[in-house]
């Protein structure tokens, strides 16, 4: 037999490259490597000729003995290929290239089959967390591989044509990576299998492999021979396991915050195919994950969680097994793999708001939870959309109904998430991105060709989609464009384009959705979580920009929606038509009239549909629904009300006027009352823009709003909803709690009248008094199309708890949940009760941390009067108190409202009051706007300092407040201690703190004046009580405690304690006062020594051996005290030695009170011991 060059180069090559043969010989052929790679093609091609064996099967064209060489040849080059990658980097690559060239060709000359086995043979070699050097062989390999001019034929199972199968619905079609799939198409099967596991590796690996994905959809796209519509939607079904692959990364993609230039500019590969390899600086090398294919089971060690990465604990990227050999013209038909892809787990959570991905991803492994990059979503994106844009009908109908109710929700997101990510951002923005960039040189530029938007399904789905190669130029597929205003017009011109390609694309597919799928989407009268999706998503071309051509697409189909599905918009929860009717009217204020007038007409549309449906009886669900957004679309400060919205509300008028076919109906009236209701309403507009900086002004506005709707319950939540934003927005979270509290009251007021809830409001009573104000709640029009069920208030009342904590007011928190418990007990949901308990656990933690260390501060209480008619109008001459949060100082509320109006009225024009007296308005000059600030403190009397215990009790639900001026009787603010008199004014609000505003109005003011023996009374009451606090607290403060006993016991000639007792006990001066107030004055100054000498006990167990002297002193000076006090008060005081034999309990000199029967002396005429003088 005469010996062939193929066959007898194939046999040296193998044995120069075995281990043992000479390193630098087998260096150069791995360089050259081409060459003879080239020689073999050549060799072999030749035989075929000569031999006249090219009519014969390629089964039969070569020897066994050949392939076997051939196999041993790929086996050999290998190692070489995937181990000396670092040493000799050229070498390898040049090996790599030449190896993809040489199986390229080999499937025009060999057996097929025996072609996809070496294949495979070669992507064994590689396996996850391979470092990013090899993946880009690889995918290289594949890219060479893929170009093959007859990629789509070596991909088809069999021929689709004459006497064939010629119905898709006959068709197998596969929408995941299954055992059949991958054996019918293997190569294609094979790259998007890769490009699976590419996704779950590191940046660079992924665009390597998304870029070679698209390059080569690319290429089907362009080639000339597959330009019939029917020829590319049978390419397109090849591709159809891209729905699972984005499926099952739908968490990833799932990103709408929209950063379409991100900041990871670099020089591409050279190649057109790979136009988004990026150099990272950091580790080229990915996690590595166990086993390399399906035949290996050797498990290779994991790294930690790198990057977001899931704990893979199986094989990634199993490998399609040995293919044998098969006859070309079936292609894979006779292929009969060993081993399979596993097929995906179809029983997949919906992806919408879960954390977590249980399904089944490529291979097993598990799917990271890292979003991928804005460049990897829009290319996998605009493969999908392709794709989808391609196919046909049937197979789109097949997938649907093959897909699960998760899946399908999965599929709706995406085409979301489309939508988002292609959203036109405007020129400006294009251009001031691009002046953020470094120039980028662009070695050619290519003709701009830009596709017509096509305006039906069979004009977009078998479009050649010319952007995906001529936006090559366009930041949507790459990052080189100029500066100059000519290349930002290009840029934002391609850019519109592709947004409004897709946002049509998009509709055409809910469209045929909404009209296959009509019986599911109607289920539960059209409240299902399918038609909710689909509607969010058709919602969301109203969120986002779109082009004015698109929306009258959108504004169509959205008319369609309603058309067909009115008991999903009229019947039920309100939530469907509440936020359609939010969306419609922003679209009213539109710059473009077109827009303005088609957003109009489809909120007539609603209204007469919403009257048809309720047999022509009235349309209170639409009017009620545009009250409330027109209410929303105010707190939300967008900016309606002028004249483009009320030409908007004239067209609507227009529309009413002009319909015949309602004309002898109420239907015109009620729309004529309704637009006289949004006007009215956004009459408040204009207050609010004027106060907008002014967050009290505003709470006040928008809670008198609030109150005016206590007839229409959603229009209250609505306003009470924004309070709660504006408190959030301010800090004030105390007050944002109350909102939330007296939403859920309302709802339960609501509840309680159909007979669901027992309680109604009254079961709130015990978290705030103030929530008489929703049992107001009156029966009318308003109240026929409210539909709030349990399901609502258990939400609002979790968040009512959530609310709290938040604003550190734990203690209510429980009372909250024993409205929820009974429900999730009779439901038996258990989860929530065990997550609901732990809350409280913690709860309950926290309010003994806060008990124990004090460090809670549940705000700052001041007085604030305003004085000047000219300026502050209604307001002139009220009183509020104000609620600040924390610790806040007087002089920090005086700046901020200081500057706060004299930004409204002029800085020339405010004036503050640095007096807390009472203020005769007659003596101010009519040309200022005055305020006066009081710092007060939370008054309780006698019998409510003894039930509440806690600083929550006694800072919760509080109305009274106090604050003391000092004064003379000749006159003079201060004198001396028998001639100082005191001031107490005790003010009550309207309300209670905490409450749904940070300011409530003075509702009245009471004086009690102190002569100086009561104000001596008090002041050591004072004193008394907080050294007792003071020791008894479990943590005490030293430094405080001794700055007490300082001011205490060290003898003073004319301040401190004994100052008191000289001016009022001494024998001289006992005479001039009531003999009870004496009696209360001596027994005050008993307790004052035995807290004095409890305090110096604490003290010393606390001090150190630096203090023993200063413990001394004060010990010292404790006795003299003593010992003066027994001389003044003429009875024997003994000192305490030990401040732990001293009863801690609380002042009982309530008991000799009561024997004498003279009041307290810790409350003279009701004022308790912790009042303070401001």
């Amino acid at each position: 037999k005469c010996k062939t060059v193929h066959e007898e180069l194939t046999k040296s090559m193998t044995v120069l490259l075995k281990t043992t043969a000479d390193f630098l010989t087998c260096n150069k052929l791995l360089k050259y490597s081409w060459f003879f790679l080239e020689v073999l093609i050549k060799s072999m091609a030749q035989h075929l000729i000569e031999s006249n064996k090219l009519k014969l099967f390629r089964n039969q064209r070569f020897p066994a003995s050949y392939q076997h060489t051939v196999e041993t040849l790929v086996n050999m080059l290998m190692p070489h290929i995937t181990q000396k990658y670092k040493d000799k980097p050229e070498e390898a690559r040049n090996a790599n290239h030449s190896l993809a060239v040489f199986i390229k060709r080999c499937f025009t000359l060999m057996d097929r089959g025996f072609v996809f086995k070496q294949i495979n043979n070669y992507i064994k070699w590689f396996s996850p967390g391979n470092p990013k050097i090899l993946f880009e062989l690889k995918f290289e390999f594949l890219r060479v591989v893929c170009n093959h001019e007859h990629f789509i034929p070596l991909n088809l199972a069999m021929p689709f044509g004459k006497g064939r199968i010629q119905r898709y619905q006959d068709l197998q079609l596969d929408f995941t990576l299954t055992d059949d799939f991958c054996k019918n198409h293997f190569l294609v099967g094979l790259l998007v299998r890769e490009v699976g596991s590419a996704l779950q590796e590191f940046r660079d690996v992924r665009q390597i492999a998304i870029s070679v994905l698209k390059s080569l959809m690319i290429k089907h796209t362009f080639d000339d021979r597959y330009a019939a519509k029917s020829q590319q939607a049978r390419i397109a079904t090849l591709y159809l396991p891209l729905f699972g692959l984005l499926t099952e990364n739908v968490q990833r993609i799932n990103v709408k915050d929209f950063s379409p230039f991100p900041m990871n500019q670099s020089g591409n590969s050279g190649r057109d195919e790979l136009p988004f390899s990026v150099q990272m600086g950091s580790t080229m090398v990915t996690p590595q994950k166990p086993g390399s294919t399906l035949d290996n089971s050797i498990h290779k060690d994991v790294f930690g969680v790198i990057s977001g990465t899931a704990s893979p604990h199986g094989s990634s990227t199993p490998n399609i097994s040995a293919v044998r050999h098969a006859d070309s013209r079936g292609s894979l038909i006779s292929t009969d793999s060993a081993t399979s892809l596993p097929e995906k787990n179809a029983d997949k959570s919906n992806s919408l708001d879960k954390n977590h991905q249980n399904s089944g991803c490529i291979g097993g492994s598990v799917v990271r939870c890292d979003k991928l990059d804005q460049s990897e979503i829009r290319n996998l994106l605009m493969s999908f959309l392709h794709v989808l844009k391609s196919m046909s009908d049937d197979a789109l109908f097949t997938y649907w109904h093959k897909a699960s109710t998760p899946e399908l929700m999965d599929f709706f997101t995406i085409l979301e998430v489309c939508l988002h990510q292609f959203r036109y951002m405007g020129k400006r923005y294009i251009a001031r991105n691009q002046e953020g960039l470094g120039p980028i040189s662009i070695a050619h530029e290519r003709k701009a060709q830009t596709l017509p938007v096509l305006r039906n399904r069979a004009g977009v789905m078998h479009a050649r989609l010319q952007q995906l190669s001529s936006l090559d130029n366009s930041y949507t597929f790459n990052h080189s464009y100029g500066h100059s205003d000519a290349d930002v017009l290009h840029q934002s011109l391609l850019e519109a384009n592709i947004a409004t390609e897709v946002c049509l694309t998009v509709l055409d597919i809910m469209a045929l959705f909404t009209q296959v799928f009509k019986g599911q989407l109607l289920a539960d009268h059209g409240h299902n979580p399918l038609m909710k999706k689909v509607f969010d998503v058709l919602l969301c071309f109203l969120q986002i920009n779109q082009s004015e051509m698109a929306l009258k697409y959108v504004f169509a189909a959205l008319r369609n929606l309603v058309y067909k599905f009115p008991s999903t918009f009229f019947e039920g929860r309100a939530d469907t038509c509440a936020a359609l009717c939010y969306e419609i009217l922003k679209c009213c204020n539109s710059k473009l009239s077109t827009i303005r007038s088609e957003a109009s007409t489809l909120l007539y549309f609603l209204m007469r549909n919403n009257f048809e449906y309720t047999r022509r009886r009235s349309f209170v669900r639409t009017h009620l629904q545009v009250i409330i957004a027109v209410s929303q679309l105010i707190a939300d400060v967008v900016g309606i009300g002028g004249t483009r919205f009320q030409q908007s509300l004239a067209i609507i008028n227009n529309c009413a006027n002009s319909d015949k076919a309602v004309k002898s109906t109420g239907f015109p009236s009620e729309v004529k009352d309704l637009t006289k209701r949004i006007r009215t309403v956004l009459m408040a507009t204009a207050q609010m823009k004027e106060h907008e900086n002014d967050p009290e002004m505003l709470v006040d506005l928008q809670y008198s709003l609030a109150k005016s709707y206590a007839s229409t319950p959603e229009l209250r939540k609505t306003w009470l909803d924004s309070m709660a934003k504006i408190h959030v927005k301010n800090g004030d979270l105390s007050e944002a709690a109350m909102c939330y509290v007296h939403v859920a009251a309302l709802v339960a007021e609501y509840l309680k009248r159909k007979a669901i809830f027992k309680q109604g409001c009254t079961a709130f009573k015990v978290i705030t008094p103030n929530i008489d104000e929703e049992a107001a709640m009156m029966e009318d029009v308003g109240m026929q199309d409210v539909h709030y069920n349990e399901d609502v208030l258990m939400e609002l009342l979790e968040q009512c708890a959530d609310g709290l904590w938040k604003a550190e007011r734990y203690e209510p928190i429980s009372d909250v949940y024993k409205l929820i418990i009974p429900v999730y007990e009779k439901r038996r949901e258990f989860e929530k009760l065990a997550h609901l308990y732990e809350t409280l656990h913690q709860a309950y933690k926290k309010i003994a941390e806060v008990i124990l260390t004090g460090k809670r501060l549940l705000g700052t209480y001041f007085r604030v009067a305003f004085f000047g008619q000219g300026f502050f109008e209604d307001e002139d001459g009220k009183e509020y108190i104000y609620k600040e949060p924390k610790l806040t100082q007087l002089s920090e509320i005086s700046q901020r409202l200081l500057k706060l109006y004299s930004d409204k009225f002029g800085p020339e024009n405010v004036r503050m009051i640095h007096d807390d007296g009472k203020v005769n308005p007659k003596d101010l000059d009519a040309k200022y706007a005055y305020i006066q600030v009081t710092y007060v403190t939370p008054y309780l009397d006698e019998k409510e300092s003894q039930d509440r215990k806690t600083d929550f009790e006694k800072s919760h639900n509080i109305r009274r407040f106090v604050f003391e001026m000092p004064f003379t009787v000749s006159g003079k603010k201060q004198g001396g201690v028998e001639q100082q008199c005191k001031r107490r004014t005790i003010l009550t609000t309207t309300h209670s703190f905490p409450y749904v505003k940070k300011r409530i109005p003075v509702m009245y003011q009471q004086h009690i004046d102190l002569n100086p023996i009561e104000v001596a009374i008090d002041e050591m009451s004072n004193k008394v009580a907080e050294l007792r606090h003071l020791c008894a607290s479990s943590d005490v403060d030293m430094i405080r405690l001794q700055l007490k006993l300082q001011g205490s016991v060290i003898v003073q000639v004319n301040a401190g304690p004994l100052a008191y007792a000289r001016a009022f006990l001494d024998d001289a001066n006992v005479k001039r006062f009531a003999d009870n107030k004496v009696k209360q004055l001596k027994e005050v100054f008993r307790q004052f020594v035995e807290a004095c000498g409890q305090a110096l006990g604490v003290n010393e167990r606390l001090i150190k051996e630096d203090q023993l002297e200063y413990q001394e002193e004060m010990k010292a000076n404790y006795k003299e005290m003593v010992r003066e006090l027994s001389d003044i008060m003429h009875e024997q005081i003994s000192p305490v030695d030990d401040g732990m034999k001293i009863n801690l309990m609380p002042n009982s000199l309530h008991i000799f009170n009561a024997i004498s029967g003279t009041p307290t002396s810790t409350a003279v005429h009701g004022i308790p011991n912790s009042s303070s003088v401001v």
